[in-house]
């Protein structure tokens, strides 16, 4: 697994360097890494740490390099423990020295804080008075941890004409801290690439595995549901094509949403789906043209409909399983209880717009009868309102030899399917012999079977089940 993790991130960030020769005029390329040494980095990653993993697969990296193109590299975090300056450019971008440059990252002891703002303006100014492209990749396993704001940096440095494309590549790093190295990846122009295990690295090896688009061009979406910012995919195609040119996710971040993808102008097809909403088809935009010098918006409002389902038993509140699918299925979009209270029934479910079926099932009649609600157009803007009674009879079995109690085990069978509907034991206790049950109407066999004392004989006998009807059977032995 380990050697897996190795050749995926080196592949990874090997693709992302060479991506970049295409884009330039000048033959060699210039990269410069910013490398995480922060105490963090001797937590675990597979089999390894994160440090070994880094270390390995820079190494193997190097080797992969062109020998004339200019590499350089920063380091922080590896000389003291809680010092937000300890950054130190351990190479400027010149002719890479491939044995040198292995050896300075062999010999990191990962130590200190992780002060990613600074140096990325340790970066810049060592790219001052370049006018050669620079492809910087920042390599870190956490959130910055110092003062400053990474994210604005890149972006003004972009803005000021600085010629950079910066991606960042995460060690370990949880869904939720994300969009802060997100947003320094897109203010760069370039990607963020989760590193946490073989899969994932394979899910983003496939991402990248493409030609970086180049252009003039902008594509910025904002995602959001019911007002709130909300987190989708973006996938972006030329019209007529069937494979992704670009891809990004906004993440619930004012950092990230809206999400900007740089682009050559031209005519496409534009997928924006949310990432946590169940089911949801997303929303598809055809013909959209994005002309150069020119930022094109679109706000992204993702539609969900509630769904209220009644569920009544012999017109009372009744407690009963609600499940909604996706017509054709047996993945469930929704599913709720609604219990015999108020304050859940009617109970409410929210879905996107689509075609579903409802299934409703009693908790409380024996044999959990359940009932379809088949192809209903679902999840538009508004509420839809549906209502259930289930129908039912009480059935209450006992069993007695003389004064005494027989103690037995209870079999209901539905004639019409033949099929055992409910089952129990009456115990030779008053307080459940009789045994007292729900079902639905309908003809029903009642097989008993004692128990205690030993030595009785088994006794069956038919009941007729009427709505709202009461049945009660005293078998005597």
């Amino acid at each position: 697994m380990k050697k897996i993790t190795y050749l995926l991130v080196s592949a990874i960030i090997t693709l992302l360097l060479f991506q970049q020769v295409s884009a330039q005029t000048n033959s060699n390329q210039n990269i410069l890494f910013i490398f995480d040494a922060s105490g963090s980095m001797w937590a675990k990653l597979d089999k390894s740490t994160r440090i070994q993993v880094a270390k390995e697969t820079i190494g193997k990296l190097v080797e992969k390099i062109d020998a004339d193109d200019n590499v350089g590299l920063i380091v922080y975090g590896h000389r003291n423990a809680s010092d937000c300056n300890d950054i130190e450019t351990m190479l400027p971008i010149k002719k890479i020295d491939k044995a040198g440059f292995t050896a300075k990252i062999k010999a990191l002891n990962p130590k200190g804080k992780t002060p990613i703002a600074k140096s990325i303006n340790q970066a810049l100014a060592l790219l001052r008075g370049m006018n050669e492209h620079v492809t910087v990749i920042l390599i870190t396993d956490g959130l910055e941890t110092c003062e400053g704001n990474a994210c604005e940096t890149v972006k003004n440095a972009r803005a000021a004409g600085v010629k950079i494309t910066m991606h960042v590549v995460g060690f370990g790093i949880a869904e939720k801290d994300l969009a802060p190295l997100e947003c320094i990846a897109q203010a760069g122009g370039g990607q963020y690439i989760p590193a946490n295990n073989a899969e994932e690295l394979a899910n983003a090896m496939e991402q990248t595995v493409k030609e970086v688009p180049v252009g003039d061009a902008f594509f910025s979406v904002k995602t959001s549901l019911e007002g709130k910012l909300k987190d989708a995919t973006i996938r972006v195609y030329k019209k007529g094509e069937t494979k992704d040119i670009a891809i990004g996710r906004t993440y619930e971040s004012k950092e990230t949403n809206p999400r900007v993808l740089q682009l050559p102008a031209g005519v496409y097809e534009i997928e924006v789906r949310p990432v946590t909403i169940e089911g949801h088809p997303g929303i598809k935009f055809s013909d959209v043209e994005i002309k150069a010098k020119d930022t094109l918006h679109k706000d992204v409002e993702f539609e969900q409909g509630v769904v209220e389902i009644l569920v009544t038993r012999n017109g009372a509140l009744s407690d009963a399983t609600i499940q909604i699918f996706p017509t054709g299925t047996n993945r469930a979009t929704a599913t709720t209880r609604s219990y015999n209270l108020s304050t859940h029934n009617p109970a409410k479910l929210k879905i996107p717009p689509g075609v579903y079926d409802i299934v409703i099932a009693s908790v409380e009649i024996s044999g959990r009868p359940e009932i379809k609600i088949l192809k209903k157009e679902l999840g538009s803007a508004g509420n839809l309102n549906f209502t259930h009674n289930f129908e039912s009879g009480e059935l209450s079995i006992g069993a007695k030899q003389g004064a005494g109690y027989v103690d037995c085990t209870i079999n209901i069978i539905n004639t019409k399917t033949g099929k055992s509907v409910g089952a129990g034991r009456t115990y030779m206790d008053p307080k459940n012999n009789p045994k007292k049950f729900i079902l639905e109407p309908g003809q029903y066999k009642v097989e008993l079977k004692p128990v205690k004392p030993a030595g009785l004989g088994a006794k069956s006998i038919t009941v007729e089940i009427t709505a709202r009807g009461f049945v009660e059977k005293i078998l005597e032995w």
